[in-house]
């Protein structure tokens, strides 16, 4: 399993990774070549795809994105945007590429669509560029378009890649930070046998083209480092048996529509070290127990040892999603997780740390089931200064 090429993989995005340009670096680029590639290092088909805006998109740039990828024109809409193009959706097919092994779906698309007037047979570079065009104008006309046609638009998520974790997302995420409107043309980029072209490979492509490249992740954790996703709504004093008296506070999310709770004892923002345990919502396990440790027992646990300290903090985050696999992994909390659920730990502890922000804390030691270090929480201005386990659990 260590030396799986899944694991071979991601080592290697990770030492390409730490040689790139960081994400505010990478917007800048793009904003002037108006080219970039996307990594998708969460997913699970590692690819990548070429993302342009579809503002002002011209003949050139898309006979250009035509040429280098070999992939087909999609164009990512905001949910704003497809419903004023009223655009009906349609079924998800499946793409197969070259290699029988590698099966990736292609994105939840609406019916392709075409210029109304100004193209001939809507397939070449200038007919594409036209329609794209329309589909990225500062003021949507739906008049302008046709159905069916030879431009594919995608359906993506209110909230972008802290909501879902895909190259639709990410693509429109990019072109919006970079000031373009929301609509971002992408093409999955392939190699000469019609397959999707490896991280590693699109690296060194984006190298030799002289374009920007980004990991999904790392958008993942600019957005979170810079923007407020959660605000307090309540707060009660609220009697535990574990440690006793603490405040509740909830905190609702800007994006997920849920409100996630923060059990606070004692005086936290003193700047001090400050006990932390983060506990993911997982409503079969917390409720009912289960194999061992339980997540009910995690959470008692958790909180005797904050009550004995006499200060600490218990975030309990809950879901409007339980990754890519619905509901089942509550059902079956043990069941190997999808590739996507470290881009899911991530929303979390992001969220997370900025409920901790919210509360004075810029230090903290964890309680964890793990010693797997927490990487990223230091952007947010939060210091892990120690990691305990969880004690009491057998």
């Amino acid at each position: 399993m260590e030396n799986s090429p899944r694991t071979t993989a991601f080592r290697r995005i990770r030492i390409y990774s730490s040689a790139m340009s960081s994400p505010a670096a990478f917007l800048e680029a793009f904003r002037a070549t108006r080219l970039g590639v996307l990594i998708d290092d969460a997913g699970d088909a590692l690819h990548a795809a070429l993302v342009i805006p579809a503002e002002s998109i011209t003949e050139t740039e898309i006979n250009r994105a035509l040429s280098l990828t070999g992939g087909l024109p999609f164009v990512a809409l905001s949910p704003e945007r497809a419903a004023a193009f009223m655009l009906p959706s349609m079924a998800r097919p499946q793409v197969r590429t070259a290699r029988a092994e590698n099966v990736h779906q292609s994105p939840l698309q609406f019916v392709s669509v075409e210029a109304r007037e100004g193209i001939s047979t809507g397939i070449s570079a200038s007919d594409r560029a036209t329609t794209v065009a329309i589909l990225g104008a500062d003021a949507p006309q739906p008049r302008k378009l046709v159905k069916p046609g030879h431009i594919f638009p995608v359906e993506t998520r209110q909230g972008g890649v802290l909501v879902k974790t895909a190259v639709p997302e990410g693509a429109l995420d990019i072109v919006t930070a970079a000031g373009f409107t929301d609509a971002a043309l992408f093409m999955d980029l392939l190699d000469r046998a019609g397959a999707l072209l490896s991280p590693d490979a699109a690296v060194a492509f984006a190298k030799a083209e002289g374009l920007p490249c980004l990991m999904l992740t790392s958008l993942i954790e600019y957005r979170l480092e810079r923007e407020t996703l959660v605000s307090r709504v309540a707060e009660a004093q609220l009697p535990t048996l574990e440690a006793g008296e603490v405040r509740s506070i909830i905190y609702r999310s800007r994006i997920h529509e849920v409100e996630h709770i923060a059990l606070v004892k004692g005086t936290v923002s003193h700047g001090g070290p400050i006990l932390v345990r983060v506990q993911a919502e997982n409503t079969v396990a917390d409720v009912f127990g289960g194999p061992t440790p339980p997540a009910r027992k995690q959470i008692q646990s958790s909180l005797r040892a904050i009550g004995a300290r006499g200060e600490g903090v218990l975030l309990y985050l809950r879901r409007s999603f339980m990754d890519a696999a619905g509901g089942q992994p509550q059902i079956l909390p043990y069941a190997p997780l999808p590739a996507s659920r470290s881009a899911v730990m991530m929303r979390e502890y992001g969220v997370g740390a900025q409920i901790l922000r919210d509360l004075g804390i810029t230090q903290i030691e964890l309680l964890s089931t793990t010693s797997r270090s927490m990487v990223g929480l230091s952007s947010f201005g939060i210091a892990v200064v120690s990691q305990h386990s969880i004690p009491d659990l057998v």
